[in-house]
């Protein structure tokens, strides 16, 4: 259910009045590249934690996670430290960090500190962050249609969206929704849209463009009530049932989604996406409530 918003390893980039920008190793310092979102009555078991690296270096991927690299979880409320284990994997991105154990229960409300440290290039480093687990309340109440021919018309001519109604969490203000085909061939993908075009072999070329989409709603009212996101047709490219899950977010995880792409100013200087990471960390650590509904489109 969980997807996790994969980071670049990160260095300095450097711009100036136009956007067009020169990359340079100046402002380059090594840094631990935290990704993880806890979610309640799911165990910890994917947290990835590797490092960055310099703009030209050749990077082996055997080197992305530091060898002598330890995590641990803190539970706030009880002060109990929980030491996280590296799964073993063939490949290196499948080398996430987990609890191997019950006692760890993420609790809706609660706070928990992830802390990790390693060597990099001769520096002793460390990261910490703290996230607050949104409060109980959020649940998906509904969807509009759950199913629906591509694209219907109203009378005025405007498109009719798949709408999905949410009870709110009391302490979250930014919902994050995410859509994805269950099945996404160049068989079933809708050629009759407005919004590209598309041949067979071209859709299959850029399906992973196709597969994915997300979109978020942020600075709802505060505390419960309810409010409506609409899942647009430009999300939804293929005949066939889609999952659209819904993420009531934390401060943590709600700040990187808003910015990680968005580093770009008007006058074309580049700034950091906002990293609520203590030490020497970049990435983020938050959680989230999560719930699920699908919606069909009909050919």
């Amino acid at each position: 259910m969980m997807r996790l918003f994969i980071l670049l390893s990160m260095v300095g980039v450097l711009g100036c009045g136009e956007a067009e920008f020169a990359v340079s190793n100046t402002s380059y310092e090594p840094r631990l590249v935290v990704e993880g979102l806890l979610e309640p009555g799911v165990g910890v078991d994917r947290i990835r934690i590797t490092r960055n690296f310099r703009v030209d270096a050749q990077i082996r991927p055997d080197a992305l996670i530091p060898q002598d690299i330890r995590a641990t979880i803190k539970d706030e409320r009880s002060n109990q430290v929980f030491a996280l284990q590296m799964r073993d994997a063939a490949l290196v991105e499948d080398r996430l960090f987990y609890y191997d154990g019950d006692d760890l229960i993420i609790e809706q409300g609660q706070s928990y500190t992830l802390e990790v440290r390693a060597t990099v290039e001769g520096k002793d480093l460390t990261a910490r962050a703290t996230t607050t687990v949104p409060e109980r309340g959020f649940r998906i109440i509904g969807v509009s249609e759950e199913a629906m021919s591509y694209r219907p018309l109203d009378e005025s001519g405007e498109p009719i969206n798949f709408t999905v109604e949410i009870e709110r969490s009391p302490s979250s203000r930014f919902y994050l929704m995410t859509v994805r085909p269950l099945v996404a061939t160049s068989a079933n993908f809708v050629y009759d849209n407005p919004f590209t075009e598309k041949k067979p072999h071209e859709v299959e070329e850029d399906l992973d463009d196709f597969t994915f989409e997300w979109d978020w709603i942020q600075n709802t009212p505060s505390g419960t009530g309810q409010s409506t996101l609409d899942v647009f047709w430009f999300y939804l490219w293929f005949y066939g049932d889609h999952e659209v899950v819904v993420y009531a977010a934390d401060e943590n995880y709600a700040s990187f989604i808003q910015t990680h792409d968005e580093v770009q100013e008007d006058d074309g200087n580049f700034h950091a996406p906002r990293f609520l990471i203590e030490g020497d960390g970049i990435g983020y650590f938050g959680s989230a409530l999560v719930d699920t509904v699908r919606v069909q489109v009909l050919r």
